[in-house]
């Protein structure tokens, strides 16, 4: 029995929810149906004595107050008007226990039925405005004060006659029963805010490991990049190595032949150690090139998979670096210059994230810089500023669009949402700048030529031994 009267109860507070509401709205919801129905619960009670009392005008009000309820939330269930609904109900909430109150002969008299007025109170609370909620209370407090200052003079009236003993029951009836009706919805409310909480904390920690995920598949696809890049690039110094290669091959072979028929002149020795000094010279400089681009990938690599500080020079790590990304640069048709401080740079710091910061703002302006146009231009820039180096890449692309200058910085804001952005790039970049390098970046919104990113990061960043950093996060 018990579980079936639940079981209806929790049907009913579900009367104004709709699939567009959020969980908070339907809490209010619920919060409000609760007042009327235990008000209403109440109402009935206090009907029924005053009909067995023989006090058929009494119970008219608080039989009246169940009866207007219902009516009030048959409309909510048709109409999912909820302001409408919560007006009125604690209109009904607030005057009639005080009606009734009056028409039992006064405060004390009737037991201080306006206590139940309370839960106009309480219902108060659904509101959005705090406003609002202060204005109920108001109300409240002035019926309470009317209600002392009229007693004497309704009790003069002697509309019912009431004896002491009591009106000390009402007063017992009345404050135990708003006290258990105040604790229901306050245990409700406490538990629902509980559960609401829970759910909330399990989404924020789906949504973290999403977003490790994701930010673990932006590292991966820069990693990527790198590894595309310098296969690349090491294919053309491979490529001319493996013909120099063959020029050697069939040079040696004309000479083994020449000397086997006693038909070599000096001539054609002088041609041939010409020859192979020629390719020889090619063969070193593209291997050297190749081994280089290869050192340079191992370096940057590993840079980015630890998490090491160590000293380095920035601007021959800067070139390091884009060495890598030639061929993305050429697929886009975009030259990179590099216009980088005369002076060597020497910085303590994190170079694993500065070439992820380096990567990602280029790979940014690939991305979103060039795609409505044919050719394009980055320049990456370095200089020192007292004890600070600013960064700085611009490119003459189209620009940020106005609806996101003041949130690029946050996650899953991208303009390329079906086109391989995961919207994590920049907020990556943004981390690594202020968290683990302790600099700052920012987006020149004067630069009206494309898009412009200043970077500030500290020369020498004292290393934290006690404590571990994930940069990316």
């Amino acid at each position: 029995m018990l579980a079936t009267i639940t079981k209806v109860i929790k049907t009913i507070s579900t009367i104004a929810d709709t699939d567009k509401n959020t969980a908070e709205e339907k809490r209010q919801h619920s919060f409000l149906i609760y007042i009327g129905l235990f008000m209403s619960t109440g109402g009935i009670f206090w009907g029924s004595i005053s009909l067995y009392s023989g006090l058929p005008f009494q119970a008219s009000i608080p039989l009246g107050y169940a009866l207007m309820t219902f009516f009030n939330f048959s409309y909510l269930y048709f109409s999912k008007d909820f302001q409408t609904v919560q007006a009125i109900q604690l209109f009904l909430s607030l005057i009639l226990p005080f009606l009734f109150q009056l028409s039992l002969g006064g405060f004390v008299s009737s037991g201080a039925q306006v206590f139940w007025a309370i839960t106009a109170i309480l219902g108060a609370f659904t509101f959005k405005r705090n406003n609002t909620t202060i204005i109920w209370f108001v109300l409240y407090l002035v019926l309470v004060i009317l209600s002392g200052l009229l007693d004497e003079t309704i009790r003069d009236l002697h509309l019912v006659e009431i004896p002491t003993s009591i009106s000390v029951l009402f007063f017992t009836i009345n404050i135990t029963a708003v006290s258990i009706i105040i604790f229901g919805l306050f245990y409700y409310f406490v538990g629902s805010e509980r559960k609401y909480r829970t759910s909330l904390e399990e989404n924020l920690e789906n949504l973290k490991n999403a977003q490790d995920q994701l930010v673990e598949s932006e590292k991966m696809s820069a990693l990527g990049s790198l590894v595309a890049g310098v296969a690349h690039e090491v294919n053309t110094p491979l490529g001319i190595s493996i013909t120099a290669a063959s020029i050697f091959k069939n040079e040696i072979k004309d000479l083994k032949d020449a000397v086997e028929n006693n038909s070599l002149s000096k001539t054609a020795l002088n041609e041939f150690i010409e020859n192979i000094s020629k390719t020889d010279d090619l063969l070193i400089k593209n291997l050297d090139r190749a081994a280089q681009l290869i050192r340079n990938f191992k370096k940057i690599s590993v840079d980015q998979s630890s998490d090491n500080i160590r000293e380095f020079e920035l601007n021959i790590y800067i070139k390091e670096i884009v060495s890598t990304l030639s061929n993305e640069m050429n697929q886009h048709n975009v030259t990179l210059e590099l216009a980088l401080e005369e002076e060597d740079i020497k910085m303590h710091s994190y170079p694993g994230a500065i070439a992820q910061i380096i990567i990602n703002l280029l790979q940014n302006c690939l991305l979103h810089g060039f795609d409505e146009k044919t050719k394009g231009h980055i320049t990456l820039s370095t200089r020192i500023s007292d004890s600070d180096i600013i960064i700085t890449c611009e490119d003459d692309g189209k620009g940020v669009h106005k609806e996101i200058i003041n949130k690029i910085f946050e996650p899953f804001i991208t303009t390329k949402r079906n086109k391989g952005g995961t919207g994590l790039g920049l907020n990556i970049t943004y981390n690594l700048v202020t968290q683990h390098l302790k600099g700052t970046i920012k987006l020149d919104t004067e630069y009206t030529k494309g898009a412009r990113f200043i970077i500030t990061l500290p020369k020498e960043l004292v290393h934290e031994n006690d404590s571990k950093h994930n940069y990316l996060i």
